[in-house]
């Protein structure tokens, strides 16, 4: 049983901008390729208003926000964001 992660070009931009490091950016996506496997055991749920968004830290200082669509077996990374932006 294993997910399809699907990153927009929208995140992949951010993505670069932010961390501008390719070896950090090589890690990044190292640490999505876990969520293919097991998405609600590497993320962490967010509460209201948030509601079904996750959370997965990466580098103890930016948050990569996900929706999972069990049906499809998709995980969709819609955020990546510094802790101090939350």
């Amino acid at each position: 049983m294993t997910y399809t992660v699907i990153v927009p070009d929208e995140i992949e931009r951010i993505v670069s901008k932010k961390l501008k490091n390719k070896e950090l950016i090589n890690r990044v996506y190292k640490k999505l390729k876990k969520l293919e496997k097991k998405p609600t055991v590497y993320g962490k749920p967010l509460r209201k208003p948030l509601a079904g968004i996750w959370e997965i830290y990466f580098e103890k200082r930016w948050r990569i926000l996900f929706e999972i669509y069990e049906e499809q077996k998709i995980v969709l990374i819609v955020g990546f964001k510094h802790k101090d932006e939350m």
